[in-house]
């Protein structure tokens, strides 16, 4: 019984080092990650799906909206990523407060994909069929560049 919470503290602390660092690899740093990637992503979306004028604008609202909600929710994941390090770094072990922190971090990241997955509801919506096709089609290779960078470790 021992040796099972010394592993599961281990594994705690060891993804509350990396996940820092996890964070700085993939640009969740900012409102618009790295370099302001997500302009990019758009233009680039723009050409690729020939969005109309009002189609981009929509876009944009729907990115904006977005935004806005995961960066308040990004807040609370690194408050509440703070608290679960300060817990673990007491004298003392308050392992209901440790469970407590740990059970709202899930939540607070189980938020974080339904609002990702809303933002994509929302964008299918203001697509064409042909448009939803091409823009599925790339955002499963996108997935799967990411897919390989994680497990390879290339750096496209």
């Amino acid at each position: 019984m021992y040796y099972t919470k010394t592993l599961a503290l281990a594994l705690l602390l060891f993804s509350l080092a990396i996940t820092p660092a996890f964070a700085k690899r993939h640009c969740w740093d900012g409102p618009l990650g790295c370099d302001g990637r997500q302009a990019g992503q758009l233009e680039r979306l723009k050409q690729a799906l020939d969005l109309t004028p009002q189609q981009e604008a929509d876009f944009k609202e729907i990115r904006i909206e977005s935004e806005e909600k995961t960066a308040a929710l990004r807040e609370k994941i690194k408050a509440n990523r703070e608290a679960i390090h300060n817990t673990l770094n007491a004298e003392i072990l308050d392992e209901p407060r440790l469970r407590e922190l740990t059970r709202e971090q899930a939540g607070l990241h189980a938020d974080m994909m339904v609002a990702k997955h809303g933002m994509r509801a929302k964008i299918t919506q203001i697509l064409s069929p042909e448009q939803q096709k091409k823009h599925e089609e790339l955002r499963q290779q996108r997935m799967g560049k990411k897919r390989n960078k994680r497990f390879c470790g290339s750096a496209d």
